[in-house]
């Protein structure tokens, strides 16, 4: 009786302490995202399926910052807030795409860069965004494209 009782309070004790380190951990990654550091930027998106918080932001592939929020615009776009280096300094007419890693990757935000003298304030917005690509999207888009081309060859043939 009493094996069976210490066996209960070393898993409860056991089953606290992992609890209590989940917990620290989790408000350590908060408390990191909060604290942000850098050169703020906004885009503005009709379409994010997919792209999380924290996700990278990455000019000629390599990450210089990171998405910090998504939130609803006025007019029902996506305002995504991102912050990069101190370090990049962007022109106004750079652009930021939504892109994937690989077919079924995660996501995240390619900024190409533009050759305007003139650059970016921090807390600036892209003038030019584009959405995510959604296989599902793209596969219709395809299949809609040969079901015209075999229509147009039915047509010639019964001319």
């Amino acid at each position: 009786m009493m094996k069976e009782e210490r066996k209960k309070i070393y898993v409860g004790f056991t089953f606290a302490v992992l609890l209590g380190l989940s917990l620290v951990l989790l408000h350590g990654r908060s408390a990191r995202q909060q604290n942000v550091s850098g050169f703020t930027l906004y885009g503005y998106f009709n379409k994010t399926d997919g792209l999380n918080n924290g996700a990278d932001v990455r000019l000629a592939g390599m990450k210089v910052g990171r998405v910090v929020s998504q939130e609803f615009a006025d007019d029902y776009r996506i305002k995504i807030r991102m912050v990069l280096d101190k370090d990049y300094h962007l022109s106004v007419d750079s652009s930021a795409q939504i892109e994937t890693d690989g077919i079924m990757g995660t996501k995240h935000i390619e900024i190409v860069p533009g050759a305007d003298d003139e650059i970016l304030p921090s807390f600036g917005e892209f003038g030019y965004t584009q959405d995510v690509m959604i296989l599902n999207d793209l596969l219709e888009k395809v299949l809609g494209y040969m079901r015209d081309k075999k229509g147009e060859k039915n047509e010639e043939k019964s001319n």
